[in-house]
């Protein structure tokens, strides 16, 4: 009896550690609490979208790379006034003097010839997510400031759109007035994700919400990375 007892008792442990095993298998996977650690700079090229990717986002049969940067652009003196530059290019020097960013890398992309499509993607690096911060609420203040702006090289008017800011995303559309038909606008799209800003130009006849879709595909890149 006293072994057929012990027998018994061998079983009911080795079932309940099956059970035990069987439960921890099953659980779902644990929710991350860690805050990412900062990316590096080798990281930012490979953040930006395929040019397959962007024709998918902004409408296009196909889109190919014009230009490719690791330094700003400074288009400052063709446009006014200049509180807009912040909206009317992704990636201006100007509009990132004194932020603190450590390094940045750009392309340009457009569909062909025909230019029916254009966008321009960034990613420019902070030490830290705290300074990345900073430069996204300062930059909701910059977009605030701007209504109308023109382009003094080509004479071009433009209106700027709505402007909405959620989950750390700014996005409008800025629309050329009195353009040929179809028209022509560009969405305008700045993103912050953990230590990087996310800067995103789109023009076409009708940018809708293109800018955004290549921004939060590049915020799930920059989140991908731990």
């Amino acid at each position: 009896m006293r072994q057929s007892m012990s027998a018994l008792a061998g079983i009911c442990l080795l079932l309940a550690g099956c059970g035990n095993a069987m439960s921890n298998a099953e659980s779902p996977a644990p929710t991350r609490t860690m805050i990412p650690r900062p990316l590096v700079e080798r990281e930012l090229a490979g953040l930006l979208l395929s040019p397959e990717q962007t024709a998918a986002a902004v409408g296009a049969p196909a889109m190919m790379v014009t230009e490719q940067q690791t330094t700003m652009s400074d288009n400052s003196e063709t446009m006014a006034p200049p509180e807009c530059l912040a909206i009317d290019g992704a990636a201006e020097s100007v509009t990132y003097a004194n932020s603190g960013y450590t390094a940045e890398r750009d392309q340009s992309l457009k569909d062909g010839n025909d230019f029916k499509h254009y966008a321009k993607q960034a990613v420019v690096l902070f030490p830290y997510l705290e300074k990345a911060t900073e430069f996204f609420e300062t930059s909701v203040q910059q977009w605030s400031a701007c209504h109308e702006y023109t382009h003094t090289q080509t004479e071009t008017h433009w209106t700027v759109g709505k402007i909405t800011n959620e989950n750390k995303t700014l996005a409008t559309i800025a629309t050329q007035q009195d353009s040929a038909a179809p028209g022509w606008g560009c969405g305008r799209t700045l993103a912050q994700r953990n230590n990087v800003i996310i800067d995103v130009n789109t023009c076409s006849a009708n940018p809708a919400d293109s800018a955004v879709k290549i921004a939060d595909q590049i915020g799930a890149n920059v989140l991908a990375k731990w």
